[in-house]
């Protein structure tokens, strides 16, 4: 199921993009992507009309990275 489900087109062929894109880098820069996009949606939110929209998306990537961020904890 797609972490943003007003946007299901993220998980269209059974696979979510976070997940992929996860899959893809170290934990370091994973981490950095989910810092980035976070600090992105916020910055970017008071320059929209509706500004609900960038704010849930933040949410998204900052509920992600405590995830990660929890699981980092662990390993130490």
């Amino acid at each position: 199921m797609s972490k943003d489900v007003k946007a299901t087109y993220y998980d269209a062929g059974g696979i979510e993009t976070l997940e992929i894109i996860r899959a893809k880098l170290t934990k370091e820069q994973y981490t950095g992507y989910l810092i980035g996009n976070t600090m992105k949606y916020l910055c970017r939110a008071n320059f929209k009309a509706s500004r609900v929209r960038d704010i849930e998306k933040a949410h998204i990537y900052l509920t992600e990275l405590q995830k990660v961020i929890s699981k980092n904890i662990g390993d130490v």
